[in-house]
């Protein structure tokens, strides 16, 4: 008798993405692995998105789509097309549209997951347009816990491209939206929603080492026209650490790492703002600091400062991190 294995959604939610949605298409077209299907869902796109998704009616691989009839933000498209794509699948993996799939992806990303049930999330090395990204996870190992996991990227030692993750569907019970949708994440939800799941109870990690995943890095993303001219991975990481250090570092390791943070973060602000002409940045941060609570004192930014002489004087260690 046959063993029918898991079936995976591939969901990609999209806004304006004809420059590289054809590629990223075939290249879920091209996966090795037979029980899927891609969902994509249109976020209202005014370009030739429509027409590219049609064309991709009766392929090897099945293609649901649908249409938001007005602009969702962000994090909101990204909640429903995964509410949409994921139904009735075992697994998801989100697939954006400046990226794409080597052909064995899916096939050995849910083949790590299958060895381990309590498996709630799989990682994989990836390549951009400058090459492969080390994320620095032990190549002798394939599994990890989640905690351990999650404390590795938070003390930076190693990383997670958390836009290539294979998530098991199950993880979307835990929470009414999967991906955060305030102003303290923005274009970095994905990143929250890894941690999330990596320090719920008993979660563990699997990752491959191989670059099973590709990532266009180009001057019109969200990321390069947004999310770096603001400067948002910084509150995002402010958020990831005031929600779960507290649970991954011990005692005495985590009002220095606060502490330590705090000190870069809010010395980059005022480096934005005086040195770089950043104004926009700066402004942006005070505010959405402010919207929860968290607004630097002036003695905080004294301290930053101070901070920034001593390590330059070779006094002090400082932040060595993400973010830089």
């Amino acid at each position: 008798m046959a063993i029918q294995l898991p079936t995976v959604a591939v969901v990609t939610p999209v806004y304006n993405g004809a420059k590289f949605l054809r590629e990223a298409m075939l290249s879920v077209q091209a996966q090795t692995y037979p029980n899927l299907v891609h969902f994509v869902l249109d976020n209202a796109s005014t370009d030739a998105t429509p027409d590219i998704i049609k064309e991709f009616d009766g392929g090897r691989v099945p293609v649901v789509t649908a249409r938001n009839e007005a602009l969702l933000p962000i994090a909101q498209n990204w909640n429903r097309c995964v509410e949409l794509g994921s139904q009735g699948n075992d697994y998801f993996r989100v697939l954006c549209t400046d990226e794409s799939l080597q052909p064995t992806c899916i096939e050995k990303m849910v083949a790590l997951a299958e060895t381990d049930p309590l498996l709630s999330v799989v990682g994989c090395n990836h390549s951009t347009t400058f090459g492969l990204e080390d994320l620095h996870w032990d190549r002798t190992r394939a599994i990890f816990s989640g905690s351990e996991a999650a404390r590795s990227c938070l003390v930076g030692e190693c990383g997670l491209a958390t836009s290539h993750l294979l998530y098991r569907t199950s993880v979307l019970s835990l929470r009414r939206k999967f991906f955060e949708e305030d102003a303290s994440f923005n274009f970095h939800f994905d990143t929250e929603a890894a941690f999330f799941v990596l320090t719920r109870e008993n979660a563990r990690f699997g990752y491959v080492h191989e670059p099973l995943g590709f990532s266009h890095r180009h001057a019109a993303s969200v990321t390069s026209t947004v999310a770096t001219v603001l400067q948002t991975d910084f509150l995002t990481w402010y958020t990831v650490m005031d929600r779960y250090a507290a649970s991954l570092l011990s005692p005495a390791e985590l009002p220095k790492y606060k502490l330590s943070y705090k000190r870069h973060y809010f010395g980059r602000m005022l480096a934005w703002k005086y040195l770089r002409g950043n104004s926009k940045a700066f402004d942006w941060h005070i505010k959405a600091l402010a919207s929860i609570g968290a607004a630097p004192s002036l003695w905080a930014y004294a301290d930053a400062i101070a901070d920034y002489g001593l390590r330059k004087m070779r006094l002090r260690r400082g932040w060595n991190q993400y973010p830089y």
